[in-house]
């Protein structure tokens, strides 16, 4: 390769490198015509308050929880679980307790590798600690889309429940609105 083909190259290499992505801070995102991330820190920020405030104030009690599904019911693309992390991570970091069972099966079977012997007893995890949750939270993101004046209206909205699994009482809901209006290339008669 000549010299000016190593130059070519190497210029190529580090205008790719100095174009292309930026970090922005999510939580300054002024919001789109799709779901993203104003729609979930604001839903993060509402529904943890809110939680957190009945659990510490009105339930004041243990409370272990298990999410369930959060269910898109719009024509948009939602990452729900992604919303759900955020509030579990959100909450856990405010001592909130969370009961995860995806790895319940793996417990099991250390608890009975343990009970065989084989396992150093003061290492082995003994029967009759696992925890069941007392709460179910679960909800469902709805949307109703409209077009007027040339544009597209979409009011959505969040809802999330904290339902007793002992009595089978909503304990806690609260919901988000968001009303986004995104101008289309839809024409109106």
């Amino acid at each position: 390769m000549d010299k000016a083909s190593s130059l070519i190259v190497a210029v190529s290499i580090l205008l790719t490198g100095c174009s292309g992505t930026q970090y922005r801070d999510a939580s300054k995102d002024r919001g789109s015509m799709e779901w993203g991330p104003r729609e979930i820190k604001t839903t993060v920020n509402k529904m943890v308050g809110s939680l957190y405030s009945y659990l510490k104030n009105d339930w004041n009690q243990a409370a272990l929880i298990k999410v369930q599904r959060i269910k898109n019911d719009t024509a948009e693309h939602i990452d729900t679980k992604m919303l759900a992390d955020e509030i579990v991570t959100s909450l856990i970091q405010m001592r909130i307790q969370f009961i995860e069972e995806s790895y319940t099966k793996e417990s099991i079977q250390e608890m009975e590798k343990g009970m065989t012997g084989l396992i150093d007893p003061d290492s082995a995890i003994p029967a009759g600690n696992l925890k069941s949750p007392n709460f179910f939270l679960y909800g469902t993101i709805n949307e109703n889309v409209r077009y007027v004046s040339g544009k597209k209206v979409q009011y959505l909205t969040v809802t999330l429940t904290m339902k007793e699994l002992r009595t089978g009482l909503t304990r806690w809901q609260d919901r988000q609105e968001f009303l986004k209006a995104t101008t289309t290339d839809r024409i109106d008669f």
